[in-house]
């Protein structure tokens, strides 16, 4: 299942980039704070000689899982995100490693900005999801979905307030 989602994010692509997207308090505040995750972890991030930069974080939402997926999964939910921004194309490239069910839950994702006026953009995020578990593969993508445009949406509006915030 492949969709996208989109949000009106209140400054530049540069400054999207540069001071916010990587912001450790920024990041800290939105996933535990925002979001509600209960937990939120940064295991790596490094930038390579060519500007090349990489993230892995830990996270655990906190979510409610339909019965049949729980059957499968418990409520073990959380996953590590391993991400790589390429600066020269500005985009963030994202693949979700499930805690439990990564052979049967893939989930990849790229995020870009596209200029829409002086000061604001349009975050877009393609998102491809696949669920292979006979008989509830359906029902776990919708659900994922949801999730992921519910977060992402309070995400926007969370990102627009820290930029606010912060004279950005």
């Amino acid at each position: 299942m492949r969709y996208t989602i989109k949000h009106t994010i209140e400054t530049d692509i540069d400054t999207f980039w540069n001071k916010v997207f990587f912001e450790p308090e920024f990041n800290r505040r939105l996933f535990t704070e925002h979001l509600g995750f209960t937990s939120y972890q940064v295991l790596e991030d490094r930038t390579d000689p060519n500007g090349v930069r990489h993230r892995r974080v830990e996270c655990v939402p906190k979510v409610e899982l339909p019965a049949p997926a729980r059957k499968v999964f418990g409520d073990n939910l959380g996953f590590i995100e391993v991400g790589r921004y390429d600066p020269a194309v500005k985009r963030y490239y994202v693949q979700v490693l499930p805690k439990t069910g990564g052979d049967k839950i893939k989930t990849t994702t790229e995020i870009w900005l596209e200029p829409t006026g002086d000061k604001r953009c349009e975050r877009v995020v393609s998102v491809d999801n696949s669920v292979k578990i006979f008989g509830i593969g359906t029902l776990i993508e919708g659900f994922i979905e949801q999730q992921t445009r519910d977060s992402y949406a309070k995400g926007a509006e969370y990102t627009n307030r820290f930029i606010r915030e912060q004279g950005l």
